[in-house]
């Protein structure tokens, strides 16, 4: 090796431990010697020292961004927030429909006894009951004591005993003694036969009816739809009519209740008023009223019951308050 190669690797080395870079130099001399031979290659130096360490070189660009990271675990709950500023007092709802008829309650405690109330008037007079059966003969009294011997007469004179004669009248009876004590009761006898048949009896014209239905009509025959009695079939329960089949004198009753308004109430004889009945409705109560009147019908008369005035037309019906019209024959004519 030459002594220019041996330069070139000293100058190799200084660039790899310096880190610095080093202009190329010029080109030497030719080698020395005759001929124009170099030099041998001479022995390989000793190693030299290390440079010492390079400043640090300039920042270099940001990398990509790595990927995203699993997710984190469950963090503790915080802390409560304070309170929110209260909202605007809202507009208020409609209201509600009403809700169905509560069940009856209980009954109360009785009161205090009241003072007594004025007599009433006398009621109608009911019907002639049947007459009774004929009751069975009582048993014979014991006979009584006999009367006082009459005084005896003058005695006549004696005579020959003549032949017998016929036996003379009964003498007067004397008075009639006290009556004897009376005897013990006898057994009683067996029943009779039956007796014939009695002819039919007349039909029973009555009947009672109240109202399902609040609220009827004016102007019209009030209709009692539901029934609970209807003897003889004289009132129609689809019309609200009573029409008279047997003629005499007749009983007829109604009450009624009032909610929501007054009530005026009319009792009709063949379509034409024969009594007036008026109740006045007080706000949140539920009052009543009632009347009655014995009529002479003939056949074919009719009785209803009218609201004579949509003024007065509170007449009211549930399902636990009733209001009712009746009817019945108290004798026939």
């Amino acid at each position: 090796m030459d002594l220019f190669s041996v330069l070139i690797d000293v100058v190799k080395c200084s660039f790899f431990f310096t880190g610095q870079t080093f202009p190329r130099g010029a080109k030497g001399p030719p080698p020395l010697g005759p001929g124009g031979e170099g030099l041998r290659e001479g022995p390989q130096g000793v190693q030299g020292p290390p440079g010492p360490t390079g400043p640090p070189g300039p920042k270099g660009p940001p990398g990509l961004p790595g990927p995203i990271g699993p997710p984190g675990s469950l963090g503790f709950p915080g802390q409560k927030g304070e309170d929110g500023v209260a909202g605007q007092k809202g507009y208020p709802g409609m209201k509600g429909e009403i809700g169905p008829p509560g069940l009856p309650g209980q009954h109360g405690l009785s009161g205090a006894g009241g003072q007594p109330g004025p007599r009433g008037f006398q009621g109608p007079v009911g019907p002639k009951g049947a007459s009774g059966m004929r009751g069975l003969p009582g048993a014979p009294g014991n006979g009584g004591l006999s009367g006082p011997r009459g005084e005896g007469g003058q005695p006549g004179e004696k005579g020959h005993q003549g032949p017998q004669g016929i036996p003379g009248l009964t003498g007067p009876g004397g008075p009639i003694g006290p009556p004897g004590l009376p005897g013990q009761k006898g057994e009683i006898g067996q029943p009779g036969p039956p007796g014939p048949p009695g002819p039919p009896g007349l039909p029973m014209p009555a009947f009672t009816a109240k109202l399902t239905n609040p609220f009827p009509p004016v102007g019209s025959p009030v209709i009692f739809d539901k029934l609970l009695h209807n003897g003889n079939q004289d009132y129609n329960p689809q019309t609200g009519i009573f029409t008279c089949s047997i003629p005499g004198i007749y009983y007829f009753a109604y009450h009624v209740h009032c909610k929501g308004g007054n009530v005026w109430v009319a009792l009709m004889k063949n379509n034409e008023p024969v009594m007036y009945t008026y109740d006045e409705y007080k706000k949140g109560l539920l009052d009543q009223a009632s009347g009655s009147a014995v009529l002479p019908l003939r056949n074919g008369d009719t009785v209803n019951i009218q609201l004579p005035s949509d003024q007065a037309a509170g007449l009211y019906a549930g399902q636990y308050v009733h209001s009712t019209f009746s009817g019945y024959l108290l004798y026939p004519m």
